[in-house]
């Protein structure tokens, strides 16, 4: 599940990247970041940073419950113990994430894309780019392996071809 938040979040800022950066050097205004930093959270990224708490909690909860049902409450109160450092290290990461948006996009690209994203398709969009991320990293794995079986195949066949045993 953590792969799967760390994988939106990838490539929402893959996408978004896209456009043409500024030149090095140049220090974002506070103006710049905060566009930066709305269109981390209109486009989910922010929320992707956020869910990795949520996905730690449960998989904790998951590992230990089964085999260690007397550890529960503990595991509970610890977990919640350590919500608030997790909220500042989200925080953190989401600062880093508009500081990378607002190295790689003008203000004005990141407000057109906020715009976007504040739109009717825009919203809908948001409303299905999970459940499409799901989809796509479900189809995505074996397709990834039997590709990646596929090219070693033939790199071992081109390389036979030209006399090397692997």
């Amino acid at each position: 599940m953590i792969r799967r938040s760390l994988a939106g979040a990838i490539l929402g800022l893959a996408l978004l990247c896209a456009a043409p950066a500024l030149a090095q050097g140049q220090a974002p205004t506070p103006a710049h970041l905060q566009a930066a930093r709305e269109v981390v959270e209109l486009t989910g990224v922010s929320q992707s940073i956020d869910n990795i708490y949520k996905e730690f909690k449960d998989n904790a909860k998951e590992l230990i419950g089964p085999t260690r049902p007397e550890l529960l409450k503990d595991m509970e109160e610890v977990v919640a113990a350590l919500k608030p450092e997790s909220d500042k290290r989200a925080e953190e990461m989401t600062a880093t994430a508009a500081t990378v948006f607002a190295s790689k996009m003008t203000e004005a690209d990141l407000k057109e894309v906020a715009a976007f994203f504040k739109s009717p398709v825009g919203q809908r969009y948001n409303a299905l780019r999970r459940d499409a991320m799901d989809d796509l990293l479900t189809v995505l794995q074996p397709w990834s392996v039997q590709t990646s079986n596929y090219l070693f195949d033939r790199f071992s066949q081109e390389m036979r071809k030209r006399g090397h045993a692997l």
